[in-house]
């Protein structure tokens, strides 16, 4: 992969802190984008880890307050917490539920999907009809320790989430179906001969869904990862080939996003001497590393077209970020906040509109590990 350098060409000021621009690419220079704090309802903690937007002013983000699931709702001013159904269980009263991802339809349709901890963790998913948010059946796997991150609607009757489940010593991916009444496991390669896992969903179309993740090959030792990409045609997941990787070079892919059936883009890092972040590109025949961001890795990504596409995670500074594609250039901008002991941290972001983002994570206190929600709106020049 190649990494560009990159230069400063100005400075970006925010609603809670001023972050610095960087432009890199292959075209003209683009300019700094503008990144604005977005107030999140007081009176809870916990980290925000999916957001999806149903238009400008709505949209949906999940999380965590550490021991119990949070949903929020945009109103166009602020974040605002709704009522969520229970996610606890009986059999684990000591653990955790949390939710990790939420992609929306429409104002009166919306998945989310994550995880209860605690006496082996159990994947869970709930559903929001308009009136009320509601859990959803979630049938059984095949490794009983499961948990699921990401999650794509296609209809309120054709869902896909992937995640991750365990055997003893082995993680394995996990794919599930909702059928409009309950999540099914479906059949998906998990080539890693010690580990496999599946961090991002994304589709244009029933019959076009990718899915990306990260794999780890046996002996014990290695801690080598390789990138791992698979395909739903409607009918089966296959695996397909993903750019080559340098010798005892790991990468690490975090999101996948799917503009039409011949342009997709996969972020992640890699562990190259300095680590560097990592973006591939689908073309409609296959998967190619493109010139990145001058960042240090990529958590997430979150595309409209070609000329349209938001990454997510940190700078090389080690400062938060996203950087906005435009066709022809990476602008990057570091998100800080004043206030509060700890730097932020970005988990999620969504394309709100044109040139206009939804960027979502939280702030960490080291003196207490108490996590404080943070969400921003970021506006391409």
């Amino acid at each position: 992969m190649r990494r560009l350098n990159g230069a400063r060409v100005g400075a970006v000021v925010l609603a809670t802190g001023v972050a610095g621009a960087i432009v890199a690419g292959t075209g003209a220079p683009a300019l700094a984008a503008t990144a604005t704090r977005v107030p999140v309802d007081a009176g809870t903690t916990g980290a925000i880890g999916g957001v999806d937007a149903v238009s400008p002013t709505d949209g949906w983000a999940v999380g965590s307050t550490g021991t119990d699931a949070v949903i929020r709702r945009f109103d166009g001013t602020r974040w605002r917490v709704v009522p969520s159904p229970s996610l606890a269980e009986p059999s684990a009263p000591s653990g955790g539920t949390g939710l990790s991802a939420v992609d929306a339809l429409s104002p009166t349709a919306a998945f989310a999907v994550g995880t209860r901890f605690g006496n082996g963790n159990a994947a869970v998913a709930v559903r929001w009809n308009g009136s009320a948010w509601s859990r959803s059946t979630v049938g059984p796997t095949t490794f009983t320790n499961s948990r699921l991150v990401a999650v794509k609607a296609f209809s309120t009757t054709d869902a896909w989430a992937v995640g991750s489940q365990a055997s003893t010593t082995t993680d394995h991916t996990l794919a599930m179906h909702f059928n409009g009444t309950s999540w099914t496991e479906v059949a998906v390669p998990s080539p890693g001969t010690r580990n496999s896992f599946l961090t991002s969903v994304s589709g244009v179309a029933p019959n076009d869904v990718w899915a990306v993740g990260y794999t780890q090959n046996l002996p014990y030792g290695n801690r080598i990862r390789l990138p791992l990409i698979l395909h739903w045609d409607g009918a089966t997941w296959s695996q397909v080939a993903a750019p080559t990787v340098p010798a005892s070079t790991s990468v690490f892919v975090y999101g996948v996003a799917a503009v039409s059936a011949s342009d997709a883009w996969a972020v992640g890092w890699t562990s190259s001497a300095s680590g560097s972040a990592y973006v591939a590109h689908w073309n409609g025949g296959a998967w190619s590393t493109v010139p990145a961001p001058a960042m240090s890795s990529l958590t997430a990504v979150a595309a409209r077209s070609p000329s349209d596409v938001w990454v997510a995670g940190f700078d090389p500074a080690g400062r938060s970020a996203v950087a906005h594609w435009n066709g022809g250039a990476w602008t990057i901008t570091a998100i800080t906040v004043t206030g509060g002991p700890g730097l932020p941290s970005l988990a999620a972001i969504a394309a709100a509109a044109a040139n206009t983002a939804w960027a979502v994570g939280s702030q960490s206190d080291p003196t207490t590990g108490q996590f404080a929600p943070l969400a921003f709106r970021v506006t391409a020049a």
